[in-house]
């Protein structure tokens, strides 16, 4: 299952795409299907300079779920339900 980050904009309320990618990066979760991230760029000398595909823009980018479950649970693995008697369960 794949969501486009535009959508997690939305639902998660945040103010743009730029913000909602912070924050996936932050949690370790901004795994997406097509990254093509900027590339440094090299010095290679008196050779013809290595043509590199530009950045995907975020509101193309597509998140994929299926891969970022196991880091969603284990961020979940964090909080406990603590019950109204003060019993943790």
């Amino acid at each position: 299952m794949t969501l486009t980050l535009p959508y997690l904009t939305n639902t998660l309320s945040f103010d743009s795409d730029a913000d909602t990618d912070d924050f996936l990066t932050r949690h370790n979760i901004a795994l997406y299907t097509n990254p093509t991230l900027a590339q440094p760029s090299t010095n290679n000398g008196p050779w013809k300079p290595i043509k590199v595909a530009p950045p995907t823009p975020l509101h193309e980018r597509i998140w994929d779920c299926k891969k970022a479950h196991s880091a969603c649970l284990a961020g979940l693995s964090k909080y406990r339900v603590v019950d109204l008697k003060g019993q943790v369960d």
